[in-house]
């Protein structure tokens, strides 16, 4: 069909068409029926001589009704259908569905469990056994055999991962006798090229059987944010792409920690390139707010990159006891150092060449490093200035030299030093110059390559001491400290023993100096909090403390889609440190680990990728290849048998129109109307009217009997799980206090009068919208004439309202409270009214059992741990639970539980009702029955 695609189920109905022009030509000879008119005179008309008379055809517009009617039923009997899904399962024997779920599946993941699905549905018409395999899984996938619904409910579940699948491992667990029991594989890949994509493709053409293989349908838009460098002039992003076709560009945007967007930068591909670049040309201060970039507002994991403070550049300030910089700056010790730390950093050297002035200068551009070469004696205001700058936080950063080792009473250096100079291999000394000696594993600098031709010719030595071997970070061959260091409050204080140029060693113009001072500078960001989990991220310790591995726990996890939001349950604390490099794994996805003042940010890829589209002859000679189509398929019949049947209404309104009997109604229903309304004027008594007559829009039948409320949603399998939880709740009360609510009712926020209410229910749904700033002020209205608000974030499974993790339901919770004037909140203190209201309770439980229940906080601020939540008589305007408790209150039409309580306990269920009880009692009754907290005072003062 012209290559659309449409397919017909019974394509020789369609020949009826061709029948078209006949009913049109019988059409036009079928004259309409006589229009009959009243003409009392008949007298006259009999005396007319008879004429033949030619019958009139019918007009070309009923004629084209009813061809277009024939056409629609002609044309819905051939059963037409829009995007056909072409069946592809022929063989016989065990199925095999490999599904990859990694994360360049994400863009077109619906597509991919589309096709599954058509998979799935094939193999159940065949009575085929299934084995759905996820990719992620890795070595560790499920080969097990089941029956297609088990694997449809697998599918449902499934969602992308932020992942590089482990095809290697799959491959491993398909070997030849594995794949001997399936027969057929179908391959949903990712259409990406891999030694281990290449070896499945090679086990299944050894193992001979049926393969299919659906290869991603454009790899045009696959994009990866492969690394990332903070130069000075830019922050530089590498962009990779897996086709290397035709000219192409893109947009990269830069979010702060508090996901507002702070720039977007452009990147564009050559033709026949397949990396670009995106520069972020940003003032340091802004750059280093950049916490999160995305590709093409990231469809996928891979397209995402975080950021932590190892991408930070740091602000460092450059101050010399030498005067001679300007006139030979090779010659000065400022020009190693800066041209060590100006890759990663951004330096910042004295302006003037007074200590004091300089010193003044670095505090004023909030250096994080201040780093003093050869600086002997200062001044004490100025040393009590920076004592004060390091014990907030700052980093110091001390090199040797003649004036060092002469100063007297110096103790802003990290260990005791001794008077002068110690020199090796001159004319007048026995000692020969010393290497460096292997850094210890417990040093800051473990790891880095220690170089064979750095020699140590002078150097500062320390005063022997029992902390000196703790506070040593480097040392010679000889076992004299290299570098020393200290805390000093919430700073630190560093100390090299030698000069920062080549006069006393050689170390400034080894690669192993670069190192050493990035890995000194990458802590000093002002603030030393959380120092293991930023020290074992950037290689830097505490005193006296071994870099060892340490235990993170997830902060915010990265979905497959590039998404950042709550942690998954199976995720586990991060290890960092200990001489080894995190990596992604289904333990530990791409995320942020640690807490909100220090984390490690994990991300997918951290080096060059290499995307390339996988070569499809490498799959076996009889592979299936196909895409993953446009959509789900779509008949038109139903819709041609609506059409055909509203033209024949159409057309019977015609002919009773054109024959005359349908405005012969038309005419005597129009006198009777006027004669009825002319009647009533006469016949009707008048009545008073009044200007504030009842608005017949509310509904007072809700004012006549106390019921229960839940707010609608908008989504309806949630506004039936409340009504259901308050019909329950409803039947408990009318079984076990005096009041007898009635059916309780849903309210529209934005419409429904809510003075009737005491309470509304209100379920957290994600996927309805957030109401309006006039909704809320309705809402807002309500609580503040009386009214109270239960909120019901349902997620205590995952966490609940009041943790450390923000939940969907959570984040959508506070969207809806923005625009609400809410006094601050606490949980249920132990004797506030809710826990005696109507039972004696000291937990409120719903379906979940831990979620607490938020009330307002009292006015009246004490220490008294059960103090009550409010004075007076008022009623907390707002309730916040996460335990869900409609579905603890629900029960079915038979009066069994509609959903079981997590954990399985019957007496979990009744306490819930008790907590139904108590909130409505409270909120009906206000907290009279915290008058008897007082009892004693009041007994004591009426001296009894």
């Amino acid at each position: 069909m012209s290559g659309l695609p449409l397919a017909f189920g019974a394509p020789f109905v369609l020949i009826g068409l061709l029948a078209l022009p006949l009913i049109w030509w019988l059409l036009r000879l079928t004259p309409p029926k006589p229009r009959e008119e009243v003409f009392p005179p008949t007298a006259i008309l009999a005396e007319m001589d008879k004429r033949e008379e030619t019958p009139a055809r019918s007009p070309w517009w009923l004629t084209l009704l009813r061809l277009l009617m024939a056409a629609f039923v002609i044309l819905a009997l051939a059963e037409p259908i829009w995007n056909p899904q072409e069946k592809v399962l022929r063989g016989e024997g065990p199925l095999l569905v490999l599904l990859d779920d990694g994360w360049a599946s994400a863009p077109d993941f619906e597509a991919r469990k589309r096709k599954t699905a058509q998979l799935l549905d094939e193999a159940e018409a065949a009575e085929r056994p299934v084995a759905l395999a996820l990719a992620s899984s890795g070595a560790e996938v499920d080969l097990t055999l089941g029956d297609v619904p088990t694997a449809r409910t697998k599918l449902a579940a499934a969602t992308p991962r932020p992942l590089v699948v482990d095809y290697p491992g799959i491959a491993a667990r398909l070997d030849n006798q594995t794949l001997s029991s399936f027969g057929g594989i179908a391959w949903l890949s990712s259409g990406l090229d891999s030694e281990g994509a290449r070896a499945i493709a090679q086990r299944a053409s050894e193992a001979g059987v049926e393969a299919f293989n659906y290869a991603a349908s454009d790899l045009q838009g696959l994009y990866a944010a492969s690394s990332l460098n903070n130069t000075p002039e830019a922050l530089e992003v590498n962009v990779e792409r897996a086709m290397d076709g035709s000219a192409q560009g893109g947009s990269i945007t830069a979010y702060d920690i508090q996901n507002r967007s702070i720039a977007n930068a452009p990147f564009e591909f050559a033709k026949g390139e397949k990396s670009a670049t995106a520069r972020f040309e940003l003032p340091v201060e802004l750059r280093n707010e950049v916490a999160r970039i995305a590709v093409n507002e990231a469809q996928n994991a891979g397209a995402t990159r975080l950021l932590d403070e190892r991408f930070r550049r740091r602000r460092v300030g450059l101050i010399s006891g030498s005067r001679a910089d300007s006139s030979q700056p090779l010659l000065s010790p400022l020009y190693y150092i800066s041209r060590a730390l100006r890759p990663f950093s951004e330096v910042r050297p004295a302006r003037d060449a007074q200590v004091d002035a300089a010193v003044d200068q670095m505090l004023e551009e909030n250096v994080s490093t201040l780093i003093l070469a050869d600086i002997g004696t200062m001044p004490n205001d100025v040393r009590d200035k920076v004592e004060r700058w390091v014990n907030g936080g700052g980093m110091l950063v001390r090199f040797a030299g003649p004036r060092l080792s002469a100063a007297e009473n110096d103790d802003l250096v990290p260990v005791e030093l001794r008077r002068g100079g110690r020199s090796l291999g001159g004319t007048l000394t026995w000692g020969t110059p010393q290497p460096l000696a292997k850094f210890e594993e417990d040093s800051p600098f473990a790891g880095l390559t220690v170089p064979q031709d750095v020699t140590v010719t002078r150097q500062v030595l320390a005063q022997p001491g029992v902390d000196l071997v703790n506070r040593t970070w480097a040392s010679l061959a000889d076992g004299t400290p290299l570098v020393t260091a200290a805390p000093r409050g919430d700073g630190w204080v560093v100390l090299f023993h030698v000069t920062a140029d080549a006069e006393w060693s050689n170390l400034p113009l080894s690669g192993a100096f670069v190192d050493m001072l990035r890995r000194i500078v990458a802590v000093s960001n002002g603030s030393i909090a959380a120092d293991q989990a930023r020290n074992s991220a950037t290689g830097a310790r505490a005193e006296s403390a071994a870099t060892q591995a340490a235990s993170l726990p997830p902060l915010s996890i990265m979905d497959g889609f590039g998404r950042l939001g709550a942690t998954p349950t199976d995720t586990k604390p991060l290890t960092v440190g200990g001489g080894t490099e995190p990596v992604v794994s289904l333990e530990n996805p791409p995320g942020t680990y640690g807490t909100k003042d220090a984390f490690v940010a994990l991300n997918l890829f951290n080096e060059p990728v290499g995307l390339a589209p996988f070569d499809t002859a490498n799959l076996p000679e009889n592979a299936i290849i196909s895409g993953y189509g446009s959509g789900v398929a779509m008949p038109f019949k139903p819709w041609l048998l609506a059409a055909a049947l509203i033209l024949l209404a159409l057309d019977c309104l015609a002919v009773l129109w054109i024959g005359g009997a349908l405005r012969q109604r038309v005419k005597r229903g129009a006198k009777a109307a006027a004669a009825v309304m002319l009647a009533a004027l006469f016949i009707l008594p008048a009545q008073k009217s009044y200007a504030q007559d009842a608005d017949p829009a509310i509904d007072f039948e809700n004012s006549l009997r106390t019921r229960l409320a839940y707010v609608k949603t908008g989504d309806a399998a949630l506004d039936k799980l409340s009504r259901k939880g308050l019909t329950g709740l409803t039947q408990f009360i009318a079984s076990r206090t005096s009041l007898e609510p009635g059916e309780p009712v849903g309210v529209e926020i934005a419409s429904d009068e809510l003075a009737f209410f005491p309470l509304l229910y209100w379920p957290i749904s994600t996927s309805g919208a957030v109401p309006n700033a006039a909704a809320m002020a309705r809402v807002d209205a309500f609580m503040k004439k009386g009214g109270s608000v239960l909120f019901d974030t349902r997620d205590q499974i995952n966490g609940g309202f009041g943790n450390r993790h923000v939940t969907p339901e959570t984040a959508r919770l506070r969207e809806i409270l923005q625009n609400l004037d809410i006094p601050a909140l606490e949980p249920v203190p132990d004797r506030h009214v809710l826990t005696r209201a109507f039972y004696l309770l000291n937990v409120f439980p719903g379906r979940y059992l831990d979620g607490r229940l938020w009330v307002e906080t009292s006015r009246e601020r004490t220490d008294e741990a059960d103090r009550p939540a409010r004075q007076g008589d008022g009623v907390s305007s707002i309730m916040i639970t996460s335990n869900d408790f409609a579905a603890a209150w629900a029960v079915e039409a038979d009066g069994s539980p509609s959903l079981p309580i997590v954990p399985p306990n019957p007496t979990q269920r009744v306490y819930a009702y008790r907590t139904g009880v108590n909130i409505i009692m409270y909120t009906l009754t206000g907290n009279y029955k915290s008058d008897q907290v007082h009892i004693p005072a009041l007994l004591e003062r009426l001296g009894q």
